[in-house]
């Protein structure tokens, strides 16, 4: 799969878990801050994972692009 096709696959995966979130603190805040804090590690630990792959994937096309 070429850099480009991953690295967008990545960047929706990020946005899917960011609306994910969004849905889980509409849900439970103010309310139940514990429990979205507990439930919100999951995803967040993700999105940041997802995130060095967007920074190293966007640093391949750059190196890439530089070269041609």
């Amino acid at each position: 799969m070429k850099t480009e096709a991953v690295l967008a696959e990545t960047v929706e995966q990020l946005e899917r878990l960011n609306e994910a979130l969004a849905a889980l603190r509409r849900e439970l805040l103010p309310g139940q801050p514990k429990k979205f804090a507990i439930l919100a590690e999951g995803p967040l630990e993700d999105m940041r994972r997802l995130q060095t792959e967007i920074e190293q994937l966007t640093a391949q096309l750059a190196a890439t692009s530089a070269r041609t």
